[in-house]
């Protein structure tokens, strides 16, 4: 791991011209393990399905409840300088407010922070060393106002390849590679750019297995983010599209859910987006409808002003503390409150090599 310091019994230390076996020192036996990491460990299967968090994959039975849409650190540079509010720098006050959504039962977060949105890959590998809940960070791009200046002029299969690379060999020399691919377009619109972005991160994903996410705008252009990346073929099953409780319209949602993706609230706890109770409505009448196994919520907080740690709130406790007990008021029994927080985040941000 990043930054980790690993003793282990092969190292030696030399006193004058005596070399002194660490085993000895710590009153191990010859050839006995000086610490668990130097057990023989059978590596994981990664032809396996899986998720791949910050510190490595991991069975996706092994997430637990997981918010798969929310920032950690990042700091935005086409948006920073005028709203600092967005500016996510603080790797203590993060980590803080990681230990409060574990403390409430959380167990797993996606940072949806994508290069071109500020991502701090290095502080994000301190946090993830220290975090008591899996991490797991994306490739990518956001819309076309973050994304021009990394992707104009660039053709698809570059843009792609950048992915490839981070999903399978680590992002900027670290070795951490991203779980996700991340995909955005703008308001009511999906312009060349963003094109460029959505067909990328369909050749990735076909590449890799890894699954996509998307950002729309409020809600807008869903169907059509999903018809770019049917056409590049994508089984749209593998997709989860972006902040749709922005638009609350049943046959709408009802629409996008019958192409197999999964449909994803998380604007949860921002009422400048919309109060919570309709937002829970919408969702008992699409698993009324049948769509339980596609749904998802998270918070998307991306603001000190959101996090507690930060001074803020009201935090990712929100979701676990308030949001869970406003499922069950309208009608969800505690098993269909535990799909949509386990196991569909499981299924939707597991890592399938084609066979």
């Amino acid at each position: 791991m990043i930054g980790a310091v690993r003793l282990t019994g092969r190292t030696a230390r030399r006193e004058g011209d005596r070399v002194e076996d660490e085993r000895e020192v710590f009153g191990l036996d010859p050839g006995e393990p000086f610490d668990p990491e130097d057990l023989d460990e059978e590596p994981f299967d990664l032809d396996a399905p899986h998720v791949m968090t910050a510190t490595g994959p991991i069975d996706p039975g092994a997430l637990g409840v997981t918010l798969h849409h929310e920032h950690v650190l990042c700091n935005p540079p086409a948006v920073a300088d005028d709203d600092p509010d967005s500016v996510l720098d603080d790797p203590h006050a993060s980590l803080a407010e990681l230990e409060d959504f574990y403390a409430a039962g959380g167990r797993a977060l996606l940072d949806a922070s994508t290069a071109d949105y500020g991502r701090d890959i290095r502080g994000m590998a301190w946090i993830a060393e220290r975090a008591p809940v899996h991490l797991i960070l994306v490739t990518g791009h956001h819309k076309a106002l973050h994304a021009a200046p990394y992707v104009q002029g660039k053709g698809v299969d570059e843009v792609a390849a950048v992915s490839v690379r981070e999903l399978t060999e680590g992002i900027e020399g670290t070795g951490i590679k991203a779980g996700a691919v991340k995909a955005g377009s703008s308001l009511d619109a999906i312009l060349p750019v963003e094109e460029t972005v959505l067909r990328a991160a369909a050749r990735a994903h076909l590449v890799t297995g890894a699954p996509i996410t998307t950002h729309t705008e409020r809600g807008t252009m869903a169907l059509e983010q999903l018809a770019i990346l049917r056409e590049e073929g994508v089984d749209l099953s593998r997709v989860i599209v972006g902040h749709l409780d922005r638009r609350l319209e049943e046959p709408y949602l009802r629409h996008v859910l019958e192409t197999g993706a999964f449909a994803s609230f998380d604007q949860v706890s921002k009422a400048i987006y919309g109060l919570d109770a309709p937002k829970a409505a919408m969702l008992k009448r699409l698993i009324d409808a049948g769509h339980a196994g596609q749904l998802l919520v998270s918070q998307d907080l991306a603001r000190k002003s959101l996090l507690r740690a930060y001074g803020g709130g009201p935090g990712w406790v929100y979701m676990l503390e308030r949001f869970t007990l406003l499922l069950m008021e309208v009608g969800l029994d505690a098993m269909t409150v535990r799909q949509i927080m386990v196991d569909n985040p499981a299924r939707a941000l597991t890592i399938r090599r084609a066979a």
